[in-house]
């Protein structure tokens, strides 16, 4: 194949890259379900050009409709499945069908939204019978975490997130450092900076510390051989809000 050739292909999977933009906006990244409340809603915007077809529902995190068992999913959203027009907007309407989740600590799932755009605004029809014959149709999936909040719950959120322990430990031949949270609040971490002296070791590919539970992070050869005690700690973890808030620690 001539170079020529291959210019043009690259142009044209750029464009159609260009053109391939999800118009479905979430209000916020996070969404609370207070155990007191029989539903809760999250608000949904499409700000883009044509119709769009949604499916939205909760999992443990596996992204994929029907992926969890069915009647796995402590929730349910409705409406399941619905067409959004440009510029229009859409309340999904969050239930709990199952009151035996613990009480005693927040639980984490996702709420799953699934757009599949439509080429043309007469062709919503179309793509949610499956029958847009001959056009390339790009499905955008977003998922933000759903945080069941029991009711009983002592202390709040932020506490937890305050209050995190963090050690230095041996594990399978590693060094690992160890957030250990005793609040019953789930926390999420964006990033975090190490230092000791004038060797640092940064991180901003996190996940989340269970409520009463704790997550490792596999330290680095280098920092591993530095990292103990007393090493200072800033981390930076997500509110209830979407806001990134920055704490300072010790490693004990």
């Amino acid at each position: 194949m001539r170079p020529a050739t291959h210019l043009v292909l690259l142009i044209g999977i750029c464009l159609l890259a260009l053109q391939a933009n999800a118009s479905i906006v979430i209000t916020g990244t996070r969404v609370v379900y207070p155990a007191s409340e029989r539903d809760i809603t999250v608000n949904i915007r499409n700000t883009g050009k044509t119709p769009s077809l949604i499916k939205a529902w909760v999992d443990h995190g596996k992204g994929t409709p029907g992926a969890d068992s069915p009647g796995r999913s402590p929730f349910i959203v409705t409406p399941p499945v619905s067409r959004v027009d440009p510029d229009k907007g859409l309340l999904l309407r969050i239930a709990n069908i199952d009151r035996t989740l613990p009480q005693d600590r927040e639980s984490v799932f996702w709420l799953n939204v699934l757009e599949v755009p439509s080429s043309s605004p007469d062709k919503a029809g179309a793509a949610a019978s499956g029958n847009s014959a001959g056009k390339l149709q790009v499905a955008f999936r977003s998922q933000l975490k759903l945080f069941y909040r029991p009711a009983a719950l002592k202390g709040a959120a932020a506490d937890a997130a305050q209050q995190l322990k963090w050690r230095i430990a041996a594990e399978g031949g590693k060094r690992v450092l160890r957030a250990v949270n005793d609040q019953p609040y789930s926390v999420s971490l964006a990033r975090l900076h190490l230092r000791s002296g004038a060797r640092q070791y940064a991180n901003d590919d996190l996940d989340m510390v269970p409520a009463k539970g704790s997550y490792g992070i596999p330290l680095p050869a280098d920092a591993a051989a530095w990292a103990r005690a007393g090493a200072k700690l800033r981390y930076t973890w997500i509110n209830d809000f979407g806001g990134l808030i920055e704490t300072e620690a010790t490693v004990e």
